[in-house]
């Protein structure tokens, strides 16, 4: 379709270079963050980051927690 990115996700609109620059500066941050209390992101997270620095997502689409998110690591016993 039209208009759509090769992953068939359709900007919100168009971010100036500025704001790309402060979302991945936000982006940039938070993984600073959760890496000093000892956690990594997973995959899934950084490409939900990334979708959020190209703008094919909004920042309250970005901030919800997500389904895949939610599962927590079976236990080993």
């Amino acid at each position: 379709m039209a208009g759509e990115d090769k992953c068939g996700l359709q900007p919100h609109k168009t971010i100036s270079d500025a704001e790309r620059g402060r979302r991945q500066s936000a982006v940039n941050y938070a993984r600073a963050s959760v890496s000093l209390e000892g956690f990594s992101l997973s995959e899934a997270d950084e490409a939900h980051a990334q979708r959020f620095i190209d703008s094919q997502i909004s920042l309250q689409e970005f901030v919800q927690p997500r389904a895949d998110a939610l599962t927590l690591p079976k236990s080993s016993s």
